[in-house]
């Protein structure tokens, strides 16, 4: 998808994404990003996170391709004083009226 068009649903994904992580304790997040891929590649960068010099190639279709790994290291989860507890993350949303959801 060209990221123009996006509407920035890539980020609210990856923000999301991100959010969740924090919240259930991990200090860094990876991920694996085609290397010729430099509007994904400046997109991740953008968002915080950089390659950490690890590269693999996965094999699609037969043949290789090549990938990088990508880190960001996340903040700690806030720990309330009153309870010494992490806050629950919020629930997702509920779908609207007419929305997929049971039947």
């Amino acid at each position: 998808m060209d990221p123009v068009h996006c509407g920035g649903i890539g980020r609210a994904l990856l923000t999301e994404a991100v959010r969740r992580c924090v919240a259930s304790g991990p200090t860094r997040m990876f991920l694996w990003v085609l290397k010729e891929n430099a509007g994904a590649r400046r997109f991740y960068e953008r968002a915080g996170f950089s390659a950490d010099g690890t590269e693999q190639s996965f094999e699609v279709d037969g043949g290789a391709v090549p990938a990088v790994r990508y880190v960001m290291d996340l903040p700690a989860r806030a720990v309330t004083a009153a309870s010494g507890s992490v806050p629950a993350p919020a629930p997702p949303p509920r779908p609207g009226p007419g929305g997929p959801g049971p039947r």
